[in-house]
C-alpha cells in the first residue's frame, strides 16, 4: 500500500510545471511523471512474472520468471506500437516495428 501512495504522491507532487507557465516546464513535468509510472509499470510486470513461475512445477521453474517477465516486457513494447492513434505520421513505421518484433522473438501480441 505505502508503494502505491508514494508513487501517487510521485505523480502528483509539485505544480505540474504550470507555476512559471513555459511549455518547457510542462514537457520537464510530463517526462518526470511518465518515468515514475515507467517505473509503476515494470513493477507490475515483475509480480506478474513472480507470479507466473511459483505456479510452475519445480522442473519448470528453472529460468520461468526471467523467461516470463523478458516476454512481458516484449509485449509491453508491441502494445505501445501497435496502440499509437492511427492519424500520427509514425503509425506505419511503428508497425512494422512491431512486426519485426514479434518475428524477431516469437512473441505475438
Amino acid at each position: 500500500m505505502n508503494d502505491n501512495i508514494r508513487a501517487g504522491a510521485d505523480i502528483h507532487a509539485g505544480d505540474g510545471g504550470y507555476s512559471i507557465g513555459t511549455q518547457e516546464k510542462y514537457e520537464e513535468f510530463a517526462k518526470a511523471r511518465n518515468k515514475s509510472l515507467g517505473k509503476m509499470r515494470i513493477k507490475e510486470l515483475s509480480k506478474k512474472a513472480v507470479d507466473y513461475a511459483s505456479a510452475c512445477e519445480a522442473e519448470a521453474w528453472d529460468g520461468a520468471y526471467e523467461r516470463k517477465f523478458a516476454e512481458l516486457i516484449v509485449r509491453e513494447c508491441l502494445d505501445q506500437c501497435y496502440n499509437r492513434g492511427m492519424n500520427d505520421e509514425l503509425y506505419a513505421g511503428q508497425l512494422k516495428a512491431a512486426a519485426y518484433i514479434e518475428e524477431h522473438f516469437g512473441v505475438e501480441r
